[in-house]
This record gives C-alpha cells, structure tokens and sequence, in this order.
C-alpha cells in the first residue's frame, strides 16, 4: 500500500519524539525534485538506483511503489539535516528512455521546524549527485 510521504514522516518524527507526529501537522514540507537522464541502459541504472537507496536508507531495501516494463518506483526513508536526524522520504522514478538512456526523477521531502535545514532539497541534489557519479561534497 502507498502511504502519504506526510504520514511516513509522521510516524517517524513520533518514535523520534512522542509530540513529533502531531507537531508534524503544523510544520512544512522541504520538497526538493530533480530530473536527470544517465547514458545508461533500464537495468543497469536500476540497480544502481537500489543500491545507493539501500546505503542511504542503512540497510533497508527500498519499497516498490510501481513496476512496469519501462518505469519502476522505489521508495525509502532515512535520515537528513543536522547529524542526519530529520526524517527525510526518498523517491525515485527510473524511466527508460531508449536502449542506451534512462532517466530518472528524484524526489525528497523532509519537514521544516524552525531551524531550517533544507534537508528535502539537500538530499535530493545529493542523490542526483551521487547517481551522476559526482561527489556532492564541496
């Protein structure tokens, strides 16, 4: 089943602290989206999609949300911001585009508290990076 990225974040502020799920409510999406497309063939750049979600996620393997022929939907949750302690929900389309080309699109969303940490858009220019085969560090 497809759950909300708001109710995935939800419930990860609330095991975080026992007030988080409903403090939650009030507080705003940091949505970062990006697109790319790797000179890469379907499979090859699926996995490699699976692979850096399972790092990032420590371990848990991504949720497929769909799968067809030509478009496949992985979803994970992990941690971003200050000590990677915001709650941040991954997701990626991978799309074929043709025999050497597939393109993807990269969704990140966190909530903001008063601090502002940016950790959707953070994360997202950092998976961007990362399947490009850049080093997102400055």
């Amino acid at each position: 089943m497809r759950q909300p990225e708001d109710r995935l974040l939800a419930e990860a502020l609330g095991s975080i602290n026992p007030g988080g799920k409903f403090a939650s409510r009030f507080m705003r999406n940091d949505v970062g989206e990006s697109d790319r497309e790797l000179p890469l063939d379907f499979d090859t750049t699926l996995e490699r999609v699976r692979t850096l979600l399972f790092g990032m996620a420590r371990g848990a393997h991504p949720v497929v949300l769909e799968a067809t022929t030509d478009r496949v939907t992985l979803r994970v949750l992990t941690g971003g911001g200050a000590l990677s302690m915001n709650p941040v929900v991954i997701t990626v389309d991978v799309t074929r585009a043709g025999e050497w080309a597939t393109g993807i699109h990269v969704r990140a969303v966190a909530k903001e508290g008063l601090i502002k940490q940016r950790a959707g858009r953070k994360t997202a220019e950092n998976v961007v990076a990362l399947l490009d085969g850049t080093d997102p560090r400055p």
